[in-house]
């Protein structure tokens, strides 16, 4: 299972000192001018074009950085200290289809070590303190499965909570939405640079009333194996709602974002946002808890959009939860202002498992949240109910009917539910949608064995929940499609999560809660198709 490697099927070919780049000439050009070849031109550039075998690029996965307290914030005395108890944090790792022996490394490199041989996938499962890189060189012609996650757990304290986040392959762009900025609030965005090569970076921050000015403080350079900790609460304070947009040139890099909140003493949550995928007219969020809350409870669901390339839209809002649709009353029409993150309620929802899909006449980027209550410990001096948040990022939804995918199970968490909901193509109101989707869940067991398949029948419309331990998973858990008995699939597309909990030691399972979202699978050939250009 791994973090897929980018497919290059544009080549170049060193004639003298000519450089000829057809292709890649091409994708620069775009559509019109390959509108204008004729069925000869067709024809001769088949005619001189070849392939030849190249390797294929090595696989990244970065983890994020472990969560921990702002710095100045341990402060007081036993009792009303801010880091009671020490925070635990664990990575797990599964790859399968690697050539040769995938290695776990310090961010700039150092320490390196291979994983552990399994019988079909190699495993890593241990507890670390610092930032992790997974590398892992595909084979050609074979899929190359990476699945890394980070997970950091705290029992008490202003850290109390699970947080979570899937390892990813760095890139120039990244899109981050949740948390915020208020009084209480802490927001540590870090951006990490596993490559040879510095990275110059530049920020975008968007809140509720529109872009926020951070002026200068919005560039800066990461340097090789090196990360960098920006406080967005002091960059962009007094935001009741973030989202950030991170470029980078020079090298690819990743992004994420500790977000911590506390009501006077009372801790609020803790989670590791991870990015979302680009602004899309379609997006989705997978495994949102409802309570059955008012919508304007404090703690309640919600979501959050932004329409950030300058148009303001209209988003239409579907909910499908264990019993098919949902209405959601007053909030499935959504206007987006111009760069504003925008609030959505879905308080009010029976008590469940949800997915969240927006169709958007503007292309937009967003989250979703939600919180689980806890329990004071009985010898606490300190009144008030304790939340733990996870955050889920905005998806674009898969190209076929199920991608094949996979999740890291760290350690630290306690249990683990595969959650699997089947999008129609026709999200009309008044369209009843019907069918399933079957999937092939399975689990990756520690000692690198897969372990307990499942089929599972996903209804079109509804979302259905799986234990990752109905499948033996204790590394990971993997789906792919599965052959229906009844013909073609249905028109629906199949989006997942891994919802994580673990207790926070007062009695109440559960408790503590965080959210992982699937990395792809794919495959490279190991082969680029090149032609010969004769430039004057």
């Amino acid at each position: 299972m791994r973090a897929a490697p980018t497919l290059r099927r544009a080549g170049l070919v060193v004639s003298g000192t000519l450089v000829a780049a057809a292709l890649v000439a091409t994708a620069a050009v775009g559509e019109q001018w390959t509108q204008r070849w004729t069925a000869a031109d067709e024809v001769a550039v088949a005619a001189a074009m070849r392939q030849v075998e190249v390797r294929p690029p090595t696989s990244v996965a970065v983890c994020p950085r472990p969560v921990r307290l702002p710095a100045g914030s341990d402060v007081g005395d036993d009792q009303f200290g801010a880091a009671p108890v020490e925070s635990r944090s664990a990575v797990a790792a599964a790859v399968e289809g690697a050539a040769g022996t995938p290695l776990l490394a310090r961010l700039d490199g150092t320490r390196a070590r291979g994983i552990t041989a399994g019988p079909a996938v190699d495993v890593l499962s241990e507890q670390v303190r610092g930032v992790r890189v997974l590398r892992a060189e595909p084979r050609a012609g074979a899929p190359l499965r990476v699945a890394a996650a980070l997970a950091g757990s705290t029992a008490a304290g202003d850290l109390r909570g699970l947080a979570a986040a899937s390892c990813r392959a760095p890139a120039t762009d990244h899109w981050l939405v949740g948390g915020g900025s208020e009084v209480g609030r802490t927001a540590l965005l870090t951006v990490q640079n596993p490559s040879v090569e510095p990275a110059a970076v530049s920020l975008e921050v968007y809140g509720p009333n529109g872009p926020v000015s951070i002026g200068g403080q919005g560039a800066f350079t990461v340097a090789p194996g090196e990360q960098e900790v920006l406080r967005l609460d002091s960059l962009a304070p007094e935001q009741r709602r973030l989202a950030v947009h991170v470029r980078a040139t020079g090298a690819r890099v990743t992004a994420s974002w500790q977000t911590q909140g506390i009501d006077g003493l009372v801790p609020t949550g803790v989670d590791l946002l991870e990015p979302g995928d680009p602004p899309a007219r379609v997006m989705v969020a997978s495994g949102v808890v409802g309570r059955g809350e008012a919508p304007d409870a404090p703690q309640a669901a919600a979501l959050w959009l932004l329409a950030p390339d300058g148009r303001p839209g209209v988003a239409r809002v579907s909910v499908y939860g264990p019993e098919g649709r949902v209405t959601l009353r007053g909030a499935e029409v959504v206007d987006l202002a111009v760069g504003a993150v925008t609030s959505v309620p879905l308080g009010g929802l029976e008590p469940g498992t949800y997915t969240v899909v927006v169709d958007a006449d503007v292309p937009v980027v967003g989250a979703a949240r939600f919180a689980l209550p806890g329990e004071q410990p009985e010898d606490s001096v300190v009144d008030g109910t304790p939340y733990d948040v996870a955050w889920n990022a905005g998806r674009s939804l898969p190209a076929g009917p199920v991608d094949a995918g996979q999740v890291g199970l760290p350690a630290v968490a306690q249990g683990a539910t595969v959650v699997l909901s089947a999008v129609p193509a026709d999200r009309s109101p008044d369209v009843d949608p019907s069918g399933v989707v079957p999937v092939r869940l399975r689990g990756v067991a520690a000692d690198g064995s897969l372990t307990g398949e499942e089929q599972v029948e996903v209804p079109v419309g509804g979302t259905v929940e799986v234990a990752a331990d109905d499948v033996a998973a204790e590394v990971a858990v993997v789906v792919d499609p599965a052959s229906s008995d009844d013909g073609a699939a249905p028109a629906a597309r199949v989006v997942w999560s891994v919802r994580l909990t673990a207790s926070d030691g007062t009695g109440t399972d559960g408790s503590l809660v965080a959210t992982l979202d699937p990395t792809p699978s794919a495959e490279t050939d190991g082969l680029e198709e090149v032609r010969r250009v004769d430039v004057p």
